[in-house]
């Protein structure tokens, strides 16, 4: 069914809801069930209806379906399939489409007219049956808060429209009675403030706490009927219960047996936070929420009475800060229509009180409060995810002022071989073959590609042969002829250097390597067969031994020095980490990315063997330098206090 709610004016009393300043709610809910079957029965009657029901609409405080049946079950003439099964879900149904469907202003008549099947245990299929059912909706200030669903009997032809029409006059009753329910609520009301507020009014004639608090005491036994009335308070640090009033004494005797009776029994209200009534009410037997501890109260009952006892708690800001009990003859117990208005008294007595006695306090007595309050807040148990963060906050403030860290030079780093050599051809030339590619280790001497030797080998015979000629030509004329013999020795001269030329080619025409290594660049396959000359690198070897440059912002080069060591992360493997030492600071800065740097070299602290194999050059990786030790918040502000001491000196 629909969900269906009322006005201020009249609203329907939930089962589930109890008030706490108002008479019980099962009263108010007994009242409305015993209407409603009066109601469904008269409605019945009228129309020769032979069972009814009352339907009502869900809320949030309630539940909906039927909430009145007339007969009542096992009543005489209870026709119990009606309410049970398929039957009485197909009536739930049918109130639920009366409670949903919109009222139209035009409307004459507000309702239907149904049918429903009672299944009959050995009746043929199709012979069950079938009771015309009238629905008309309930309707409390303008709004629909259930629906009367009465079944005529099997068979009887029904009037519809004239029907409804009677069971619409006779549902206004529905409205009227929720209308004389908040009336009565409404006055109830009036008198519950009224002596609230004369108490109030008559107790504020005191000068001071202990005043205002004898005059409460004596008013409320003489508006009750009490025997006696006590209040108590919260003293002291230590929270204690302690009497601060009573009625029909100016002098309290707080070590007196009396006071030590009065006391045990607020404190034993105080501890369960609720209120105590002694002797307990019947309905304690079979309510488990009524039922109280009152050992404390049967004591004070006992020796000082006998007599009825209530204590209730008085708070301020939902916090306890006393309790007050009230005691009657044994005979004239408190009715349970006087204890709301009990409850009611003691909601405004206790921050009347506290109120006035805080005013009491001297100057000193409000500073030390004031403490005590401030301390309670911080070790207190309210507000517990606040303080929790605000302790995580404070530690970890402390421990990044306190707690030293490692402190570090952190700058972009490269790696680069210590060693290169780039290798060009001896001479102008064909490149006959190639022994070596990028990649290839190689030793020192080792052979990397050939020249081709052939054109230097013809060219040295020619020279040979010429000097051979020259040299017949100085002999036959050293005797006859000086001045040729003379030039015939200088071409021979000459030839003998081109000759030395040209072995020298034929020396180097093997290209090997100067130094041991890992050739770097020089995939020469294509330019086998080809001329080349000197002016063309070849090769480039680079050695074994690896150098890490790292370029050190300047901010930072104060803290580098020559044997420094750190550590070395690649982008290749960056989970690897790498011992560096300093060996070298280029004491000149160089510009880099809109700032300065320094070079610093590097050195790699050897493993041993062949862990650091992978290390190539040309790598780039990040390295920290090992600078002493700081604190988080030295290295979270330190640069912004040096930044700040840099623009804002005079």
């Amino acid at each position: 069914m629909s969900t269906g709610s009322t006005s201020q004016g009249a609203a329907l009393p939930a089962a589930e809801h109890q008030p706490a300043n108002l008479a019980p709610q099962s009263d108010r809910v007994a009242e409305l069930r015993g209407f409603l079957g009066e109601l469904v029965k008269a409605q019945a009657e009228l129309v020769g209806a032979v069972a009814g029901g009352v339907f009502l609409a869900g809320s949030a405080q309630r539940r909906a379906g039927l909430f009145v049946r007339w007969p009542e079950a096992g009543a005489p003439g209870d026709l119990p399939d009606l309410f049970r099964g398929p039957a009485l879900q197909r009536l739930e149904k049918i109130a639920g489409e009366v409670v949903a469907s919109p009222r139209q202003a035009d409307a004459q008549v507000a309702g239907r007219v149904d049918t429903v099947t009672v299944e009959t245990p050995g009746a043929l299929y199709g012979a069950e049956p079938v009771h015309r059912v009238l629905a008309s909706p309930l309707i409390a200030d303008g709004r629909v808060e259930g629906a009367s669903v009465l079944v005529m009997p099997a068979g009887a032809s029904v009037p519809g429209e004239r029907a409804l029409e009677l069971l619409a006059l006779m549902g206004a009753r529905f409205e009227a009675f929720l209308w004389r329910q908040h009336a009565m609520s409404e006055a109830q009301h009036r008198v519950l403030l009224r002596e609230t507020l004369e108490l109030l009014d008559a107790s504020q004639q005191g000068a001071d706490a202990r005043t205002m608090g004898s005059l409460m005491c004596h008013e409320i036994r003489r508006r009750f009927g009490c025997t006696r009335v006590s209040i108590g308070l919260i003293q002291g640090p230590a929270a204690v219960l302690k009497l601060a009033a009573i009625s029909g004494s100016e002098d309290l005797d707080k070590k007196g047996p009396a006071s030590e009776a009065i006391e045990a029994a607020m404190e034993e209200c105080a501890l369960q936070d609720i209120e105590v009534l002694y002797p307990e009410p019947p309905e304690a037997a079979t309510d488990p929420e009524q039922r109280r501890v009152s050992r404390a109260h049967d004591r004070l009952s006992q020796k000082y009475g006998p007599s009825s006892i209530i204590s209730l708690p008085l708070r301020v800001d939902g916090d306890l800060v006393g309790v007050v009990t009230m005691e009657r003859e044994a005979a004239d117990p408190f009715p349970p229509a006087a204890i709301p208005l009990l409850r009611l008294v003691a909601e405004f007595v206790g921050p009347a009180l506290w109120t006035r006695r805080l005013a009491d306090r001297g100057v000193l007595a409000v500073m030390k409060d004031r403490t005590l309050e401030v301390g309670s807040t911080i070790v207190g148990p309210r507000h517990t995810l606040v303080k929790l963060i605000c302790l995580l906050i404070f530690i970890v403030f402390a421990a990044g002022a306190l707690v030293p860290i490692p402190k570090r030079v952190t700058a972009d780093a490269e790696l680069k071989s210590s060693v290169a050599r780039t290798i060009v051809p001896p001479f102008t030339g064909v490149l006959e073959d190639v022994m070596v590619r990028p990649g290839d280790v190689v030793a020192e001497g080792d052979l990397l590609a050939q020249m081709e030797t052939g054109p230097v080998i013809l060219e040295l015979d020619e020279l040979l042969a010429r000097r051979a000629s020259l040299a017949l030509q100085r002999d036959a004329t050293l005797g006859r002829d000086e001045v040729n013999a003379e030039a015939a020795d200088l071409q021979i001269r000459e030839l003998e250097a081109s000759i030395a030329l040209m072995r020298d080619r034929l020396r180097r025409a093997e290209i090997r390597s100067p130094i041991a290594g890992t050739v770097s660049r020089g995939d020469l396959q294509d330019y086998v067969g080809a001329v080349i000359d000197p002016s063309q690198p070849l090769f480039e070897v680079v050695g074994r031994e690896r150098v890490v440059v790292l370029l050190v912002d300047e901010r930072d080069i104060g803290m580098v020095h020559r044997g420094q060591e750190g550590k070395l992360s690649s982008r290749a493997r960056p989970e690897d980490r790498v011992g560096i030492e300093v060996v070298r600071i280029n004491p000149v800065a160089e510009p880099d990315r809109g700032g300065n740097v320094y070079r610093v070299e590097a050195s790699i602290l050897d493993r041993g063997g062949d862990a650091l194999d992978w290390l190539r050059a040309g790598e780039t990786g990040i390295a920290r330098l090992r600078a002493g030790r700081t604190t988080a918040l030295g290295a979270l502000f330190g640069p912004m206090a040096d930044e700040l001491r840099l623009r804002l000196w005079w």
